[in-house]
């Protein structure tokens, strides 16, 4: 499956950060990342601006709620803290943008060793608010041909 996936850092050495998300993505898979890294400000307000970028993954895993699980795996190895709250800080944000296959909606059970994050997990793709994200669309347009993954190409 190709997958495209949106790395942030806003805490610590953002950069460094960054390179370890996509080393950690390349456990996965693949990864082709995106040439452009781009600053923008924190939208809650409660901490600095973060570094962004883009990567497309081609990885062995079909299911991509198999594939969100094993994100949110890898932000917790980075030191993700999600006790803080949706919008928090972070040393790492993985989001799944888009996947080949169609379309969806997902909830199911949350694995064991992810319970702290709910009993539930969900997944909507295309990611409902990737289209409005300019640190989304001009890192993934930077890659040689976004329009590979999922045949969704970003407008612009």
């Amino acid at each position: 499956m190709k997958a495209v996936i949106a790395l942030g850092s806003n805490l610590g050495d953002r950069r460094a950060h960054l390179e370890a998300g996509l080393a950690a993505l390349r456990t996965l898979g693949a990864v082709v990342p995106s040439p452009l890294v781009m600053e923008t400000p924190d939208e809650s307000g409660r901490g600095p601006a973060y570094l962004n970028t883009v990567a497309i993954l081609v990885t062995e895993e079909a299911d991509p709620r198999r594939l969100l699980e094993a994100l949110l795996r890898l932000e917790l190895a980075e030191g993700r803290d999600r006790s803080a709250g949706r919008n928090a800080p972070r040393t790492l944000d993985l989001d799944l943008i888009t996947a080949d296959g169609p379309p969806g909606n997902w909830t199911w059970a949350t694995p064991e060793d992810l319970r702290a994050l709910g009993p539930e997990l969900s997944l909507e793709l295309p990611h409902p608010r990737a289209f409005n994200r300019p640190f989304v669309l001009e890192p993934w347009r930077a890659l040689s041909d976004p329009g590979e993954c999922g045949g969704v190409i970003p407008k612009g």
